[in-house]
Order: C-alpha cells, then structure tokens, then sequence
C-alpha cells in the first residue's frame, strides 16, 4: 500500500489509523507532544529539551513527508515522525546495531492525555511496522531516555533489542532496534520472530 494511503489497526469496535501530517494539524500534533512532555515532568524526567521539539521542528518534519499523525475517532491523538533512511546521529554507537539493512527511524511520538494507555502504543508500533514493510524496510530504530522506562518496557514488548548508547538530543540516549527477519529473546529465555503482523 502507498503511503498516501491509510494503515488502519482495528480494537475490537474503535479503529486507529496511520497518515501523513498535514500543515494545518501541525498545531494539533504539536499539543500531544506537549501533553507528554508534561507527562513525563510528572514522572520526574525530561525526554525532550525544553526548546526541542517545536513547533518548527513539527512543521519541518510535516514539509519534508515525515510526519504522521494517529487518528481514531475522536481526531488526532498522537504524532511522530517517520524517517526512512539514514539518520546521521545513529552512525556512530557505544555498541553495535543489529543489522546494516536499510532501516527506517521513529523519533518524536507522542500522545495526547485523552489517549494514555488503552493499548495504543502497541496498536502504533503495529501501524509503523506495517508502514515500513510496505516500502521494503525491514528494520526500524528509536532511541529514548535512560529514565523513561515506561517506553522501554514498551520496546522490548514490540520486538526491540537492547543495542546500546547513541548521542542525540543533546545527550545519550538509548538505542533499540526491530528486524522482522531476526529472532527476539524475551523475558522467559526463548526466541521468537519479530513479525510486523502481530494482530
């Protein structure tokens, strides 16, 4: 499926799709980013600086075909911008990817309050695997704070290894990586495939 088009996750009766940011949601977009900021101030760590992102860093990722917002039906209630290819801070790490296939990079997702918990991070990793199956990219990476364990935990459920330090943001952050063609190694020892289709 094009990209233009929609991915749509379904939850018993509600839906949640995937699409293209447009220009005039760039406000909208941006408020969910504030609302999690707030919401990890509240848990006691900052995963962004406080002039990063922006509304300018929204409005350029919308420009440049990277930003993506997640609607169900109440609107808008999440962001997060998409690369697929090479991001420049990922080149050099304290530790080693997984793979050296084409990868594509997930940075700045947020959601609104309305929309914390319920699911939704799973359903949005499930629209994003789908995503970059689609455009023949089998491998995605994110990094995040050594403090927010809430999506840690969320990684390693989804699929994503552990690959060590990388410098973005100002700071360390760490590194994680999904390859659907690679085994992941959970909690109680055994391997399993990091399907893209996980419904």
């Amino acid at each position: 499926m094009s990209d233009e088009g929609k991915f749509v996750r379904r939850k018993e009766s509600a839906e949640m799709e995937l699409r293209k940011a447009k220009a005039n949601e760039a406000e909208i977009c941006y408020q969910c980013i504030e609302d999690a900021r707030a919401y990890h101030k509240s848990l006691g760590f900052e995963q962004w600086r406080p002039d990063y992102p922006t509304r300018e860093t929204i409005l350029e990722d919308i420009a440049q075909n990277m930003g993506y917002t997640f609607v169900d039906e109440q609107g808008i209630i999440g962001y997060c911008c998409i690369i697929i290819g090479d991001e420049p801070a990922y080149r050099k790490i304290e530790g080693a990817w997984k793979t050296n296939r084409p990868y594509a990079v997930v940075h700045r997702m947020a959601f609104n309050k309305k929309a914390r918990g319920g699911g939704r991070s799973k359903e949005a990793f499930d629209l994003i695997k789908e995503l970059c199956l689609s455009k023949n990219i089998h491998a995605i990476r994110v990094d995040t704070q050594d403090e927010n364990k809430g999506m840690q935990h969320i990684l390693v459920r989804e699929g994503f290894a552990y690959c060590g330090l990388i410098q973005f943001g100002g700071g360390p952050k760490l590194a994680y990586e999904w390859d659907n063609e690679l085994p992941v190694y959970r909690g109680d020892g055994k391997a399993s495939r990091a399907s893209g289709r996980t419904r």
